[in-house]
């Protein structure tokens, strides 16, 4: 059976301390290098997405971080793969991020969210997906088929009003013709911002796929005051005005197919 330790070896880190952490979805691990270098390593739950979507979120991240947004860095194997698959599970290991968590955002901060939401939006259109790459994709027929998954699941019981909102909105967001599609990240709130000064990087990128940018931006509102909303929009459209996403619309509609 491979330690954490183990593990860590083949992701080419030795000498380092590990602290087991809490309330966490999948069995995580705060390890630091007798250096001070800090990771999170994380082993999937075996009932998680496939290796494959495990693969295809690390390589967005790992994109993501080479375009400058603020987050973690996934940490590549010797093969070049970022998750580890043995007969013990599923691993990978991400950078640390310093900072604070808030449980809510008022509105400076909502506009800095906002303006962060667009810039991973313009990454999105400039991200070419390598092949076999594979995420969630978020269109009605789809989202019907997962949301009958979680309500199988008895860990997430609690969390499944949240669930069906959300996927409601992604419906509304189709249906309505939302046109301009890319990869998002799908839960944007306060949870998942990392606050370093004034400044914000993003985390748990779990529920990232296909789907109308129109849901990533309904999704985090939905977890905002009024004033705090506007504000967001704000931050949004001095990034990424509506006019740019609809020049955009056609270049991003190849994701539906994909």
């Amino acid at each position: 059976m491979n330690s954490p330790v183990r593990v860590l070896e083949n992701f080419g880190v030795s000498n380092a301390t590990l602290r087991p952490l809490e309330n966490t979805q999948n069995t995580n691990h705060a390890v630091t290098t007798a250096a001070g270098e800090r990771y999170l390593l994380r082993q999937h739950r075996a009932e998680a997405l496939s290796t494959q979507m495990l693969e295809s979120e690390l390589i967005w991240l790992a994109y993501l971080r080479a375009a400058k947004l603020e987050g973690q860095r996934p940490v590549a194997l010797p093969s070049g793969n970022f998750v580890l698959e043995d007969e013990t599970g599923r691993f990978s290991l991400l950078t640390w991020l310093e900072g604070e968590v808030l449980e809510t955002i008022d509105a400076a901060r909502a506009m800095v969210a906002g303006a962060f939401m667009a810039r991973l939006h313009e990454a999105s259109a400039a991200f070419e997906p390598p092949v076999g790459f594979t995420r969630p994709r978020y269109d009605p027929r789809s989202l019907e088929v997962t949301l009958e998954e979680l309500r199988n699941l008895a860990w997430l019981r609690d969390d499944l009003p949240l669930f069906e909102r959300s996927m409601a909105r992604a419906s509304a967001a189709f249906i309505e013709g939302a046109t301009p599609w890319g990869l998002i990240h799908a839960d944007l709130h306060s949870g998942n911002m990392i606050w370093q000064g004034s400044g914000l990087a993003v985390i748990d990128f779990d529920r990232c796929g296909f789907g109308p940018l129109g849901f990533d931006i309904s999704t985090a509102l939905g977890y905002l005051e009024d004033e705090a909303r506007a504000a967001f929009l704000d931050g949004y459209k001095s990034v990424l005005p509506s006019r740019m996403v609809s020049r955009r619309s056609a270049r991003r509609s190849r994701w539906r197919s994909g």
